[in-house]
């Protein structure tokens, strides 16, 4: 019987959003600098034999003019120059916000790549916001997130995202993502007591868990920024309501058989999965590889992840592993183009689950049962 997936990690956007004032990655010429609607990937799914249930949306990096926005409420600004200052610094990130409201609503535009009856597969958000900015402008943003995606649509957040990035396929470096930082910096980030205080406020809801993705690049950020990922998720008890959920196995260097990075990787998988609030993506694989050495084949791919896939398995259970397919970010590294490449990801694991004799109720958990478990998804669990 085909599985049932929850897609834990897809990205969307109009195509309103694909030049660089809008996404400043998206330079000329970038493959991914195009229109990816949800009626785009529903074509990217289509071939493949499986139930789609639905996805979770990650938000995509949108453009910010600068790192940071420095607004004190209560001297020079009153409230209202404080809103409008953010919705200047922000102007980005509140259009895909106003973008996923439409879906949700159905009032699609067009330009948006979705009907109006999409909006129902879209099962959560997982939505940008600066926590790295003072308290007292992190609450008045979150304020003005659910003013512009509306009730409907805010009752699908399922949890936040902050990413100092590059990935390898892009040109430009000059992200706002946890990937892409040297170890200090990362640091000097998520080390900080207001950037925890505020992930605390904005996650740990006593009436709504939410979740807090963290993208690190343990391959081209050194090994020591993974490391201090781990000690801020340790830093959080699992009482104070904050699920953290990890992205594309924390980014490995999967160009090389022998990374000598890769006992330490694996210790940090250790520490983080002896946590229960801790959960990890089987997603981004695809675009890991050297150009030079990308596999051609499901076997290929397996005897380079194998390794990194018992690891997790191993560390986090089936309970807390999560399918995602990275799309439409699968399609730059994949070896079957942008039509088969979310098919090829999906025989991957499928093939991964059989091997290591997974009963069908823990086929079930990767599939969609950890996604729903992870994200408050209440419909799937």
């Amino acid at each position: 019987m085909p599985p049932t997936i929850l897609d834990s990690h897809i990205h969307l956007w109009p195509s309103t959003a694909t030049s660089p004032k809008d996404h400043a990655w998206m330079t000329p010429g970038l493959p991914l600098a195009k229109r990816h609607g949800v009626q785009d990937y529903a074509a990217a799914t289509a071939a493949a034999p499986v139930r789609l249930a639905g996805f979770v949306y990650v938000e995509t990096d949108r453009h910010v003019p600068s790192a940071s926005v420095d607004l004190r409420p209560g001297s020079s600004l009153g409230e209202g120059d404080v809103e409008a200052e953010l919705r200047a610094w922000a102007r980005a990130p509140l259009e895909e916000f106003a973008f996923l409201r439409r879906v949700v609503e159905g009032r699609v535009q067009e330009g948006d790549g979705a009907r109006g009856d999409d909006g129902a597969m879209l099962k959560g958000m997982v939505i940008w916001a600066p926590f790295h900015v003072q308290e007292e402008v992190f609450g008045t943003f979150l304020r003005l997130a659910r003013d512009v995606l509306g009730e409907e649509a805010w009752a699908r957040v399922v949890g936040f995202r902050l990413h100092l990035t590059r990935e390898p396929w892009l040109t430009s470096e000059r992200r706002y993502l946890l990937q892409g930082r040297t170890a200090e910096e990362v640091k000097s980030i998520i080390g900080n007591e207001r950037f925890v205080r505020n992930v605390k406020f904005a996650c740990g809801k006593e009436e709504r868990r939410l979740a807090f993705d963290v993208g690190i690049d343990a391959h081209r950020d050194g090994i020591e920024a993974l490391e201090a990922v781990v000690a801020l998720i340790e830093g959080v008890e699992e009482e104070e309501g904050v699920n953290f959920v990890l992205n594309h196995l924390c980014k490995p260097d999967l160009s090389t058989p022998t990374w000598p990075s890769f006992p330490r990787w694996q210790a940090c998988m250790g520490r983080l999965s002896s946590h229960l609030n801790v959960y990890m993506k089987l997603s981004g694989a695809l675009n890991e590889f050297a150009p030079s050495a990308a596999p051609a084949s499901v076997d290929a791919v397996l005897d380079t992840l194998r390794p990194y896939l018992d690891c997790v398995l191993q560390s986090f259970g089936a309970h807390r592993v999560l399918f995602g397919s990275d799309w439409p970010v699968c399609n730059v590294g994949g070896p079957k183009g942008e039509a088969r490449n979310w098919g090829f990801w999906v025989v991957v694991v499928e093939r991964y689950l059989e091997e290591k004799g997974l009963s069908e109720k823990d086929k079930e958990w990767v599939w969609a049962k950890s996604a729903a478990a992870a994200y408050g998804i209440k419909e799937l669990r």
